[in-house]
Parts: C-alpha cells; structure tokens; sequence
C-alpha cells in the first residue's frame, strides 16, 4: 500500500473538521470529488477520530491514510489510556453510533493497543481507480509501500459488531 501520509490533531472536537479536510484532499486526487469511496473514508475517519478525541487521553492524534489499487485504509492513533474502542450500543441515542456505522460501511476494521500504550483503530474502504490511473491493468497511482501489518486481535471483517465486539467491552 501506498502511505499517503499523516496528518496530527490537537484533540479538540473542533479539530475534527481538519481531520477530514486533510484526508479528503488525499483522496480526491486519486479518485475523484464524487467517489463514494471518498465520501465513506472521510465519513469513518469523522466517526472514528471523535470516539478518539472524546473517549482517548492525550493531546493529539495521528491520522495515517494508505491507498492500493483495492482498497483505502486509514489508521486513527490516539495516545491511549483504554484498551478498545469506547462502544455504546443505543439506536435511538444521540451519541454511540460511531463504530455500528463503522461496522456498516467498512470493508473490515480492527484495533490494537501498541507496545507504548497508545490505541491504534483502523478501517479499509474498497475503491476502483478511475481510468485515467490504469496502466497495464495496474493503477499507477497506487503502486508503493508494502501493505503494513495486520493487528492480531480486535479485527472486523464488515460483518455484525455486536458479533465482533461481545468479547471487548468497557469504555475504551
């Protein structure tokens, strides 16, 4: 995967904005402003960036985008003090959709608790290149960095996260 770069936050909700800014103006180039894989990863990072800026401990949060001919994946890094994503499961409440949204329109996603404490969710949206970006069947845009590493626990492949989370509870 191609890492398209990082973006750190002050962990302020107002920051949020900035947050998807920043992705947005990664992704558009590649894919085009009317691609729905666009609209989908600036929507889950929205999600996931404030669950880490409202239920994480610290002052910033990094932000890491990557893209392949396949997929987008994007990482959402707060400084940690929890170990699972903060999760509350009320339909009708105004707050604690964030991460069944998640579930819903992510490809797969997971989270993992990094040897220095900090709380790294990621999620994969696909994609398809736009044409223009096809060379020999390959989308020249996305060729670059290995894919990194796969988490060993707290993975989702899209399907139920109630499913998926029975295991992880708590408040992050």
């Amino acid at each position: 995967m191609k890492h398209l770069g990082t973006c750190v936050i002050p962990s302020a909700r107002k920051n949020v904005a900035n947050g998807r800014r920043w992705l947005l103006g990664r992704l558009e180039p590649l894919l085009g402003a009317t691609h729905s894989a666009c609209d989908d990863s600036v929507l889950l990072l929205s999600e996931t960036l404030t669950n880490a800026i409202v239920h994480g401990t610290g002052h910033l949060v990094e932000v890491d985008a990557y893209v392949d001919t396949a997929n987008i994946r994007i990482e959402v890094t707060d400084e940690g003090g929890n170990t699972v994503p903060h999760h509350r499961d009320d339909p009708h409440g105004e707050h604690g959709r964030g991460l069944p949204i998640l579930s819903m329109l992510a490809k797969s996603w997971g989270f993992e608790q990094l040897d220095d404490g900090r709380l790294r969710v990621w999620f994969e949206v696909p994609h398809t290149a736009r044409p223009e970006n096809r060379e020999d069947g390959r989308a020249k845009a996305f060729e670059g960095a290995p894919t990194p590493p796969r988490p060993r626990d707290g993975t989702h492949d899209g399907t139920s996260l109630r499913a998926n989370t029975s295991a992880h509870t708590g408040d992050r």
